[in-house]
């Protein structure tokens, strides 16, 4: 199965760096897409999905550390597990007009981000629900695109914009607390 996925990588860099981390973290991807899918024969399904996904995406992995490789294959199969058990059950999640339009201010939202210290800004995201932490990481510590992030997670664009806007409600919601904790209000 690893040949299958090289030979959609084009660099001898890319290949050597997928077959390192195919190796390397099949097993706690599978275990990842078990734990949302309950069934061996889908956490495998969800396991090949991602790394398809990974292979199409080895740019990604190219330029992340240990840590953000690892994380990222953890979740490209967590993802492909959900969206697995989502064709499963049928449901799709609706979207509410008023959260497509309470849409937060981004001058205010970089204004806030300024006053910020980015370590303070990384450790919110860090603290944050896994949904929103992941699309906020890469739109603005990786600066990703939405398009390639609904890529990379296996989500529709649509969803991630609706993700950065509560997610970006939320890290204004954190940001604010500590800058007015800061500033002894």
């Amino acid at each position: 199965m690893l040949l299958f996925y090289l030979n959609a990588i084009s660099n001898d860099d890319g290949k050597r760096t997928f077959e390192y981390y195919y190796v390397t973290y099949r097993r706690q991807m599978f275990i990842a897409a078990k734990s949302v899918l309950h069934n061996d024969s889908d956490a495998e399904d969800a396991v090949h999905n991602a790394f398809l996904g990974i292979s199409k995406h080895i740019d990604v992995l190219l330029s992340a550390d240990e840590n953000q490789g690892r994380c990222y294959c953890i979740k490209a199969a967590k993802n492909a597990a959900l969206n697995i058990a989502r064709k499963n059950s049928h449901t799709d999640s609706v979207v509410s007009i008023e959260d497509m339009y309470d849409v937060a201010d981004e001058r205010s939202f970089e204004e806030l981000i300024d006053k910020c210290e980015y370590e303070d800004v990384l450790h919110v995201i860090r603290n944050m629900d896994d949904v929103y932490r992941d699309v906020l990481y890469l739109r603005y510590v990786m600066d990703m695109p939405v398009k390639k992030i609904a890529q990379v997670l296996g989500r529709k664009e649509s969803t991630v914009k609706q993700q950065l806007v509560r997610g970006k409600k939320m890290l204004i919601s954190a940001l604010s607390e500590e800058v007015m904790t800061a500033n002894g209000k």
